[in-house]
């Protein structure tokens, strides 16, 4: 037969078989759209072919935790959390969501003792950055521990970069939460001299009865902190 014969025909057997073929990247992009519509448990089982077919994809892996996550499946939810870490252990963008996502795990098996070595061990690994104090915060909180709270809020005030206000205004939202307003408003102020351009910063400040402006910024304090 002709050479252009057996040239279209392996074409046409290469692109039929190309259409029934499907990679990780595939699935993991089906999975994306299952989950913003909020069908996780066909987000899950499409993350997980992903994650089957190519393990090193990290962010299938997340996506299957978080997936999991939303049906409170906390206990399987915790193994592609973890291989997502180890895959990640060092991404500004993505190690501290996989964070957040399992020690969310933790909080949700009810595992208190794993979920403060977790939320420490960060803090340590990170050579103590804010958010992996927030992150602690935000945990403690929620289990009740309104000291400690308080505690790593400090601590990632006190870690901030120049110019994040993030922790005051946690700090601040932290004193609301017991009916602390003169602290609250401490709080802001001190977040407005650190970012004076803060949006959220002035909203709150207006919230609390307070016009923002030069005169109410308030130099944060660094203490000492002993860890």
């Amino acid at each position: 037969m002709p050479t252009k014969f057996w040239t279209t025909a392996l074409l046409l057997t290469g692109l039929l078989l190309g259409a029934g073929c499907k990679n990780h990247v595939v699935f993991r992009e089906q999975g994306f759209d299952k989950y913003r519509q909020q069908d996780f448990a066909g987000a899950a089982e499409d993350f997980r072919t992903a994650v089957d077919m190519k393990p090193g994809d990290y962010r299938s892996q997340y996506y299957l935790g978080v997936s999991l996550l939303q049906q409170d499946q906390f206990v399987a939810a915790q193994t592609p959390l973890e291989q997502a870490l180890i895959l990640r252990p060092d991404d500004p963008d993505w190690t501290p969501r996989i964070a957040d996502a399992i020690a969310e795990s933790y909080y949700g098996q009810e595992r208190t003792e794993a979920l403060y070595a977790f939320l420490d061990e960060k803090i340590a690994e990170n050579n103590q950055q804010t958010r992996d104090y927030l992150r602690k915060a935000e945990f403690l909180g929620r289990l009740g521990d309104a000291d400690g709270q308080r505690e790593a809020l400090s601590k990632a005030a006190f870690f901030a970069p120049p110019g994040d206000a993030e922790p005051y205004i946690a700090l601040a939202d932290f004193y609301v939460s017991v009916n602390d307003v003169p602290r609250a408003i401490g709080s802001l102020r001190q977040g407005y001299f650190v970012n004076p351009e803060s949006d959220e910063v002035k909203d709150r400040l207006r919230g609390l009865g307070v016009v923002p402006g030069p005169t109410i910024a308030d130099p944060p304090p660094k203490p000492a902190i002993v860890e």
